[in-house]
């Protein structure tokens, strides 16, 4: 397994900036030789089905197209942009359409996410069945991570999120496989040490480590854990859950929607 067509965003505001604003995913596709597809349309913009763009939208559109395609061409990695116009339904439900026939979403984020950003981000990661990388803007990815933090409860999310991240798995220097082990109680054959020996047999340097959940979430812990082992990337399940559930439980994916990533973030539900 391997990515071959990766999807990202670019608002046309940032059309000056289209380089920096797309850099992880032009990292990632260049380091996998993949096809990268970026979608053109204001992150603020109506969440229905698009109306006809103004001269000044269009305009922006095409310069963030253009900055695109030429920072693309400058590290020879294939590529297509696609601008509002094209889309039959809202960016949400336009952005999960194409990453159904895409291998993996990259999705930079600029602090903690507006509605618009916040419903983008849900519908990639909950609508398409694909894994979403989340990259905060001040840390971006100039090459494959080389140690990456695993998030593990055995939960079919993780198992996913782990699968989606086997391309980078397999080119990282170490993976680290966190349990937060007062969390939730896994059976003998849901162990992170038997992660290990099949993430270990897909040619992975792992290793576990069990966590205290202490005082704080889920989430808080696991992004300590990340910063002690230094690592580049955190990868971990998502999970929707009833607004009761997260007002009284607490949730790890609603933590990092409402917030925004502190590091790159491979998500799949």
């Amino acid at each position: 397994m391997t990515f071959t067509s990766i999807l990202t965003h670019l608002d046309p505001a940032m059309a000056i900036e289209a380089e920096a604003a797309t850099a992880t995913s032009l990292a990632l596709a260049e380091a996998f030789s993949a096809h990268l597809t970026a979608l053109i349309f204001p992150m603020d913009s109506a969440l229905t089905a698009p109306s006809p763009a103004d001269d000044a939208t269009s305009l922006l559109e095409e310069r963030a197209a253009e900055a695109f395609a030429a920072a693309a061409d400058r590290r020879g990695v294939a590529h297509q942009a696609k601008k509002r116009t094209s889309f039959a339904y809202g960016n949400g439900e336009a952005f999960a359409d194409h990453l159904r026939v895409s291998d993996l979403a990259v999705l930079t984020g600029h602090g903690a996410p507006g509605i618009g950003a916040q419903i983008l981000q849900q519908a990639a990661i909950f609508d398409s069945g694909r894994p979403v990388i989340l990259v905060p803007h001040s840390l971006p990815l100039a090459a494959l991570p080389q140690r990456l933090l695993v998030a593990w409860d055995a939960s079919p999310a993780s198992v996913r999120a782990i699968h989606g991240a086997l391309p980078l798995i397999r080119r990282a220097a170490e993976t680290v496989i966190a349990t937060v082990s007062d969390d939730k109680e896994l059976r003998p054959g849901q162990s992170g040490i038997e992660l290990a020996h099949l993430l270990a047999r897909h040619g992975a340097k792992p290793r576990f480590m069990a966590l205290q959940r202490g005082s704080g979430g889920v989430l808080e812990r696991l992004l300590a854990a990340a910063a002690d082992t230094e690592s580049d990337m955190l990868v971990m399940g998502a999970v929707r859950h009833s607004p009761l559930r997260n007002l009284v439980l607490g949730s790890a994916t609603q933590d990092m929607l409402a917030n925004g990533p502190k590091l790159p973030m491979l998500l799949s539900a």
